[in-house]
C-alpha cells in the first residue's frame, strides 16, 4: 500500500497505531563528529524502515518519520490497519505501552541485532544513482570552490 506523508497519518492519531523504534548509540557505527545531529544515522534507520513496510507489503497506508526526543532518536512508524499493526510488531519485537491517542502503540530497540533482522526483510538499500549524486555532490564542491578562489 502506499507511503503516505506523515502528516496525514500523524494528524488523527486515533485512526492509527504507532511504532516507535529508539536508536541506541551503537546503531548504524554511532555517532560522527562530522554529523552532530545524527542526521545520517536517522535517514539511514527511517530508509530501513520504510523498505521493511514495502518489502512486508502491508495491506493499508503507512508513514515513517524521524524523530529527537530528548536525547533520544526516534524511528515513527504510523500503520492504519490493524494486520499491518501486528506485521511490523512481529518484525519489530518491543513492547506495547500506553497507547495514548493511537489506536496503539509499541516501542523497540534499533539496535544491531534488530537491523540484521529487519534487514533479513527489508534487503540492502538501493544504491542505484549514489555514484550519479557523489559526482554531482563534487562538481557542486568544484564550482562553489572555483567561485570563492575568484571572490579573493
Amino acid at each position: 500500500m502506499p507511503r503516505l506523508a506523515w502528516t496525514e497519518l500523524a494528524s488523527s492519531p486515533g485512526t492509527a497505531f504507532l511504532l516507535a523504534g529508539e536508536l541506541t548509540p551503537c546503531f548504524a557505527g554511532g555517532r560522527r563528529d562530522d554529523d552532530p545531529f545524527d542526521s545520517a544515522r536517522l535517514r539511514f534507520a527511517a530508509n530501513l524502515i520504510v523498505r521493511t513496510c514495502s518489502h512486508l507489503k502491508l495491506d493499508g497506508p503507512f508513514a515513517v518519520q524521524p524523530s529527537r526526543d530528548d536525547n533520544s532518536l526516534l524511528i515513527h512508524c504510523a500503520v492504519k490497519e490493524p494486520a499491518d499493526y501486528a506485521r511490523l510488531a512481529e518484525a519489530t519485537g518491543g513492547s506495547e505501552i500506553d497507547a495514548a491517542l493511537w489506536r496503539g502503540r509499541r516501542h523497540f530497540l534499533l539496535d544491531e541485532a534488530r537491523y540484521e533482522s529487519l534487514l533479513a526483510i527489508a534487503g540492502p538499500p538501493d544504491g542505484r544513482g549514489a555514484g550519479r549524486r557523489a559526482r554531482a555532490a563534487s562538481r557542486e564542491a568544484d564550482e562553489l570552490s572555483r567561485y570563492r578562489s575568484g571572490q579573493d
